[in-house]
């Protein structure tokens, strides 16, 4: 699907890759441990810390809930990171 500014959402996509990627390693874990622990594809595990692909919201979850993190904690993780006063569409 794109968006009207797929620049914007790159950054979210970017910045969402980022923090899994550091949750995942706070915890000592490699891509193939949590995919297997979770049965979670690992290729799309790497998709997604690579900012490769566009995530559905399932795909979130369920690595939220692989890594012992509320999705609701994972999104303000993201919001956190993200460039001061960002906004997805322009007012």
């Amino acid at each position: 699907m794109q968006h009207a500014n797929s620049k914007k959402s790159e950054i979210i996509f970017k910045t969402l890759a980022k923090v899994i990627r550091q949750e995942r390693e706070k915890q000592n874990k490699s891509l193939r441990v949590l995919a297997d622990e979770y049965d979670i594809q690992k290729s799309l595990l790497s998709r997604l810390e690579n900012g490769v692909n566009e995530p559905k919201l399932i795909s979130i979850w369920t690595i939220a809930e692989a890594l012992n993190i509320n999705v609701s904690d994972l999104i303000k993780m993201v919001e956190e990171e993200l460039p001061p006063n960002f906004t997805l569409i322009d007012k």
